[in-house]
């Protein structure tokens, strides 16, 4: 690929301040973007003091008429975007000062490289990142879940994102899902095992928040995304998966118990187990 237009879609929603400080990551890349969307999923906050910080520079800003989600915020932005390769921004985050650089090299380098995934540094922490050794995302990494990173360092050509939009029914595991949905299509999908953004923790109104708060009647619809890929994943893999969704954040939530329950009662005591064990292995990690 000889000449490279890279789009930039940031998705925002009642996080003005935290857009800023991703904008402002944006503007001081070292490759400056072709074109930067902002798409607001119908915030109440008022944007237009942070917006107009930025009146000198051409940024395509979009509100939507109703709260439609993220995935549909990012269908937008893809849909809006007319460079080569879509890069993607969650507002909470922060892309180091080479992302488009380093994501720009290697779309040069190999022009059958369709999507890009890179790892992340949890913000205010020097130690605390997410880099998986891997140099390509496979079928068998997905099947044991996301072990990469999410959106803020996800890219691809928008050729295959139109053909592979996001699933608007997910209220998350959407990372996942379109990333499934890649590799089954045979997809030339690259991960490169270095820290290229800044991944914020515990922000307001984040699908992470949600999930906390979530009751475990209310479950099912945090699985949507292993049933939609039942057949792929396999039975045994399908109630890991379930048990991992169920189970997520359990230190975080009240009446933990019934969450395990939860657990037994879809994914069974087996995979329950495994789960458990999994997550007293990786915090007994963190202290060795």
């Amino acid at each position: 690929m000889n000449s490279l237009r890279p789009s930039v879609v940031i998705i925002t929603h009642e996080r003005p301040d935290y857009l800023k400080s991703a904008l402002q990551s944006v503007l001081a890349q070292t490759v400056q973007p072709f074109e930067i969307i902002i798409v607001n999923d119908c915030s109440e906050t008022d944007y237009q003091p942070v917006m107009a910080e930025f009146s000198e520079y051409d940024i395509d800003y979009v509100r939507l008429n109703s709260k439609s989600g993220a995935n549909t915020a990012r269908n937008v932005g893809v849909a809006k975007a007319t460079g080569d390769v879509v890069c993607f921004l969650d507002d909470d985050d922060v892309w180091l000062e080479n992302f488009l650089e380093v994501h720009e090299s290697v779309y040069r380098g190999d022009s059958e490289v369709e999507a890009i995934i890179c790892g992340h540094r949890i913000m205010g922490s020097a130690s605390k990142v997410n880099i998986n050794s891997a140099t390509r995302v496979t079928a068998q990494a997905l099947r044991y879940g996301n072990r990469f990173s999410g959106m803020s360092g996800f890219s691809a050509k928008r050729s295959i994102l139109l053909k592979n939009l996001f699933d608007t029914e997910l209220k998350n595991g959407q990372d996942w899902d379109l990333f499934v949905r890649l590799v089954q299509a045979n997809t030339q999908f690259i991960n490169l095992p270095r820290v290229l953004f800044l991944y914020r923790k515990g922000t307001p109104n984040g699908i992470t928040e949600e999930v906390k708060k979530m009751s475990a009647s209310n479950v099912n619809a945090r699985l949507r995304s292993a049933h939609k890929h039942r057949k792929w994943l396999g039975e045994k893999l399908y109630k890991r998966r379930m048990a991992e969704q169920i189970l997520s954040y359990l230190p975080n939530k009240s009446k933990k118990f019934t969450w395990i329950q939860k657990s037994i009662e879809l994914a069974g005591v087996k995979a329950t187990i495994q789960t458990l064990a999994s997550k007293v292995f990786h915090r007994l990690q963190q202290y060795f």
